[in-house]
């Protein structure tokens, strides 16, 4: 994952609730185009945020059970305020609705008292659909060892 936007995984209630930490920092390479003389964190990020926390709550609810999370779709996208470096977002995804493999989450992003980004994002659990037997299991055991390596101590709990 090139850019991870998580840096830490505060809290997790498995079918209910991820809580999140992500601090800007002044080197990462996009910033230097958005923008050199402002630079800030693109919403598109901010909202990759939300995504990330969206997904690693949905894949230890089901303890890994299906190998893919997919985005099906973003509504009610708002912006409220810019990320500039050296602050953090404090990332909020909460479990809204679950309707067979279809799950939608409530997901916010602050810095202090003012809401930077919110949506509700619409994920669907599946299989890789390929044709080898192991994929499945395969991908499932990557995503497991790569959420613990991300985010060790609160991924042991879990």
């Amino acid at each position: 994952m090139k850019y991870r936007q998580l840096d830490q995984i505060t809290s997790i209630e498995p079918g209910k609730k991820l809580t999140a930490t992500r601090t800007l920092r002044a080197e990462e390479d996009y910033l230097s185009d958005h923008f050199p003389r402002f630079p800030v964190m693109p919403g598109v990020m901010m909202l990759e945020a939300l995504h990330q926390a969206a997904v690693w709550l949905i894949r230890v609810s089901d303890n890994f059970s299906f190998p893919l999370v997919l985005l099906r779709e973003v509504r009610s996208v708002k912006f409220g305020d810019f990320l500039t470096p050296g602050e953090t977002l404090h990332i909020t995804a909460e479990t809204f609705k679950e309707d067979g493999n279809f799950t939608t989450i409530k997901a916010s992003a602050w810095k202090g008292d003012r809401v930077t980004v919110s949506a509700r994002l619409v994920l669907e659990r599946c299989f890789t659909g390929d044709s080898q037997p192991d994929a499945d299991d395969e991908v499932r055991q990557l995503a497991e060892n790569q959420f613990r390596e991300l985010f060790g101590e609160i991924a042991a709990r879990s």
